[in-house]
């Protein structure tokens, strides 16, 4: 299988240069180092990481062009972590609307029902009851 120079993986693949040489230095991803300080990258690898840059599918010469997936994979199970997210918080809001009605309404008895109590006795208690 053929491997990416560092231009041809920027080109291909949404990174930046400098992002890309720290995560191979860093162990990130894995590559191989050549005598002149050169980078080789299975596309793979890259495909792993980084997302293609839209619009692009990574060609090579032997054939393995489109093979790569043109969205990160772990992009598409955020997105769908999203929407559960979104359903659990469209739920929870629903569910703080009721308890504040349910609350309103309970409030608005509990008034009621001090309105009912007799009224306090003003006269002051003596200390001793005789």
């Amino acid at each position: 299988m053929d491997k990416l120079s560092l231009r041809e993986a920027v080109k291909h693949f949404a990174v930046s240069r400098p992002t890309l040489s720290k995560a191979l230095k860093s162990g990130k991803i894995s590559g191989v180092q050549d005598g002149k300080g050169g980078w080789t990258i299975d596309p793979a690898e890259l495909a792993r990481v980084y997302p293609a840059r839209l619009g692009d599918v990574v060609k090579l010469d032997n054939g393995l062009a489109g093979q790569l997936p043109s969205v990160n994979s772990h992009n598409s199970v955020k997105i769908d972590e999203l929407v559960g997210i979104r359903a659990e918080l469209a739920a929870a809001l629903q569910r703080a609307a009721v308890a504040e009605a349910l609350a309103d309404e309970r409030e608005k008895r509990i008034e009621d029902l001090r309105r009912m109590l007799p009224a306090p006795d003003t006269k002051p208690r003596r200390w001793w009851p005789w």
